[in-house]
């Protein structure tokens, strides 16, 4: 046997223990591999459920209005309590110390039949530090979601609120529910000996619920709230509504609420009788159907009106014979009551429906109200107090989208209030028809005009701005009676400014005032100190000469050149026509 083949037969021989080790590396690593990966898996992660908060609410600048934090709740298990060492008063007392809770109502707790109770909801930070570092076994703590509302109680009629199971339940919170609720979802967390976390699985970007971006603007949102808190503690009222809308586009920018209730909003869900502010219908219709000849008179009877027998229609001052632009700029009664009977109650109350009286605006608010609006024929006493908004109910809404309509040139816009859900595109303005020809809307512009500068509300005007609107004071009925009020009113303003390219529609109602009732020393400058503060604040440069103390003003300083209606979206039919009865639901017999 040569060397080499000694040598060849030795390294073998030395090989040979490596061969059984070799094998179970085989068996080990592709045989059974699948296997003791899965039992690793088992011994070293765990699978843990994890709360992805709720989409949070923002206003149109990005400007959080709502969002969810982190929080816990706890539980007590009724066994786990009975199996301690430890008196049970005595661990209670331990529990109610940390969490701040009354014995009485941890006793009440230990005696239910159930395993476990909770024992607080949504807790903090400290709270849910405080608990464990009592270390009780019969206590547990679950994730959980605690919704915040950093600027306190702004906007919240319109926000709304979630329960305790972190659903909405009322407002947007409520109507946007689907869509940005939040859940609980499964993850897997891989611990290391000491238990720490040591990796997790990536979150499903499709499991984050999206941020809901309304068209709300937060700086007029609060200065439409401060205006009317300023308004009724002045006045003494039992509530009050301002409304902001862009005229152009419908957007809802602010929406002020008093009482501020998260589960009602008065804006959208209670109705009231308009008063004046509803001649705009009777002077749109009478000057599309050409009512009165040009240059004819009413007679407004020197402010008392016997239309009936027993029923007198009386105005707050004595007119003569008016034309309709001075019968609106004085707020006649008499006169437009005159104007309802020869339109008749067919025409008159289309043009009711044509500026959305009737209807829902379709405002993604839960209980809209449609208003009340007679159906069918109406006796001249009832047609001729609802030419000057009696007999008629309205909500806020729908009287802000009616004006901000003829502050646009005649489109009136479905109202707004999201502009768009997660990264979806900005919502489109959606336009519902075109209310009056041009010719008419431009006639009711000049007429509002007119109102503020030498009418019934000149307390309605802005240094450097030309303004328009129309003024409302309605009796309320007493319940006890079924009557009028002698003492009750809804004083209210409704307008754009500046009147000639406006920028805002302003509706403002006070609800019963105690000093004071006229809207003009009520509303209206509710709606000039609103609308300073939206101007200053965006930058709108003045569309007339300001006055300066200790100098002559110049009489012949020329106007501003009138600025024709933006087009609207889409294309909309010259002459109103009503929409079909399946879109639209009819209000209610009144």
């Amino acid at each position: 046997m040569s060397t080499l083949t000694r040598l060849r037969l030795c390294g073998w021989l030395c090989l040979l223990p490596v061969l059984p080790l070799a094998g179970r590396l085989f068996w080990l690593q592709l045989v059974r591999h699948e296997a003791y990966e899965a039992k690793v898996d088992r011994s070293v992660e765990r699978q843990d459920l994890e709360i992805i908060p709720r989409g949070r609410i923002l206003d149109r600048d990005g400007r959080v209005l709502a969002e969810s934090l982190p929080a816990w709740s706890a539980f007590l298990d009724l066994k786990a309590l009975a199996d301690m060492d430890q008196p049970p008063e005595r661990v209670l007392a331990r529990i109610g110390e940390a969490l701040g809770l009354e014995d009485a109502e941890l006793r009440k707790l230990a005696r239910a039949e159930r395993r476990t109770v909770w024992l607080k909801r949504k807790m903090d930070y400290d709270d849910a530090r405080r608990l464990r570092a009592l270390d009780l076994p019969c206590v547990g703590l679950e994730p959980d979601e605690l919704r915040g509302y950093p600027n306190g109680a702004l906007a919240r009629p319109m926000l709304g609120e979630v329960n305790s199971e972190g659903r909405g339940a009322a407002g947007l919170e409520l109507a946007y529910d689907r869509s940005i609720s939040g859940r609980a979802v499964p993850v897997r967390l891989r611990r290391d000996g000491a238990g720490r976390s040591i990796r997790r699985d990536d979150e499903d970007p499709a499991l984050t619920p999206p941020d809901l971006t309304l068209t709300i603007d937060r700086a007029a949102q609060f200065f439409a709230e401060q205006a009317l808190d300023e308004a009724l503690a002045a006045r003494r009222a039992a509530g009050g509504v301002v409304i902001v809308q862009d005229p152009s586009t419908g957007e809802v920018l602010a929406m002020a609420v008093r009482p501020a209730d998260a589960r009602r909003n008065h804006a959208v869900q209670d109705v009231y009788e308009p008063g004046s502010t509803f001649k705009l219908v009777t002077a749109a219709a009478a000057l599309e159907n050409r009512t009165l000849k040009p240059g004819e008179l009413v007679d407004c009877e020197d402010g008392r009106w016997q239309v009936a027998p027993s029923v007198t229609i009386k105005d707050h001052d004595k007119q003569g014979r008016l034309d309709l632009a001075d019968i609106i700029k004085h707020s006649s009664n008499i006169g437009t009551g005159k104007l309802g009977l020869r339109l008749g109650a067919k025409e008159f109350f289309r043009f009711s429906r044509l500026f959305g009286f009737g209807y829902k605006t379709g405002v993604p608010l839960p209980g809209e109200s449609a208003g009340l609006l007679p159906d069918g024929p109406a006796d001249d006493v009832r047609l001729a107090n609802a030419a000057f908004g009696q007999g008629v109910a309205v909500t806020a809404l729908q009287l802000s989208a009616a004006f901000a309509a003829v502050a646009n040139g005649g489109t009136l816009y479905e109202p707004s209030l999201v502009r768009a859900v997660g990264a979806q595109p900005p919502r489109a303005p959606v336009a519902v028809r075109r209310v009056a020809s041009p010719e008419t809307v431009a006639g009711l512009q000049e007429m509002f005009i007119g109102v503020v500068e030498e009418g019934t509300g000149v307390s309605a005007k802005i240094p450097g701005y030309s303004a328009a609107g129309k003024t409302g004071t309605a009796q309320k009925i007493d319940p006890a009676t079924r009557r009028y009020s002698a003492t009750d009113y809804v004083a209210s303003f409704a307008g754009w400014v500046p009147a000639r390219r406006p920028r805002y529609s302003i509706l403002v109602v006070i609800d019963t005032p105690r000093v004071g009732y006229y809207a003009a020393e009520v509303a209206a400058p509710v709606f000039s100190q609103v609308a300073r503060r939206l101007l200053a604040l965006n930058g709108v440069p003045p569309d007339r000469p300001l006055s300066v103390k200790g100098r002559v003003h110049v009489e012949n300083t020329p106007a501003p050149k009138p600025v024709a209606p933006a087009p609207s979206p889409s294309p909309l039919p010259r002459h109103p026509s009503l929409p079909r009865p399946s879109f639209l639901r009819s209000a209610p017999r009144a």
